[in-house]
């Protein structure tokens, strides 16, 4: 998929080299921090989240609510993808973590991401645009993956490497346009387009059936995706952002 630079910041220069990402319990731990901890960021230490839980009533007992909810999450994000997307299950697992990391380093809802992904290369890792060069999970051009690193920090099909530099990208459309709406417009190549060729609609779409699924209810998003319906949470105005994810996770947490 072609992406319009043209309104973009000057890259900046990245130097310095991406590390091992968080995986596994390592993550369910940053989640977890994230209900705990109400409106506070996401330490990036799990062990400096444990901390932080010291002063709250029983943090033990939260923090154990909130990595059984984001434990449960991710199983039933995992299983909706799988069903919906053909995808297999250890390799959704992986991106649905590699999300979760890059969401919260660039201030982007990991389902957002996700919901990108779908459309883009629905969950294939080695999609490859014949025409554009496009590339890996979020159709990363190689200027573009050059621009930000290049091999040096990741090769173009890695799944951690696209998705940051997928993330990067749409953060830095969304903050040079100024709203979610104009950087997926941005985002998809129809920055000159009157329309964004209904990509818009696509992603948001498909981040109502994620959430509807990550809530447990998996079978109906899986009617709803082979329908090509939408969830009701699809009017619901959304900025895309981690904050906005953190919060809806605290309260899903809350109702476990």
């Amino acid at each position: 998929m072609q992406h319009s630079l043209n309104n973009i910041r000057k890259e900046h220069s990245l130097s310095r080299r991406l590390a091992g990402l968080l995986r596994g319990s390592l993550l369910a731990a940053g989640l977890a921090a994230c209900a705990a901890c109400g409106a506070a960021e996401v330490p990036a230490d799990p062990g400096i989240a444990a901390a932080e839980l010291s002063s709250a009533a029983d943090p033990a007992a939260q923090k154990a609510t909130a990595a059984e909810a984001s434990e449960a999450m991710k199983a039933n994000l995992a299983s909706y993808v799988s069903r919906a997307y053909q995808v297999p299950r250890a390799q959704i697992e992986e991106i649905i973590d590699s999300a979760i990391e890059a969401g919260r380093k660039t201030n982007l809802d990991p389902l957002l991401l996700l919901s990108i992904t779908a459309v883009e290369s629905t969950f294939n890792p080695r999609a490859k645009n014949k025409r554009s060069g496009a590339s890996g999970l979020m159709q990363i051009l190689p200027s573009t993956h050059v621009a930000r690193g290049g091999k040096r920090n990741g090769e173009i099909f890695d799944i951690d490497t696209n998705l940051r530099v997928g993330s990067e990208l749409l953060r830095d459309l969304i903050d040079t346009t100024g709203s979610l709406q104009r950087g997926l417009k941005h985002y998809v190549g129809a920055a000159l387009l009157s329309h964004d060729t209904g990509y818009g609609n696509s992603v948001t779409g498909e981040h109502s059936r994620l959430k509807l699924a990550a809530e447990g209810n998996v079978n109906q998003a899986v009617k709803l995706k082979r329908a090509r319906k939408p969830a009701e949470s699809f009017g619901d105005r959304i900025s895309g952002t981690f904050s906005e994810f953190r919060s809806w996770f605290s309260n899903l947490s809350a109702n476990r």
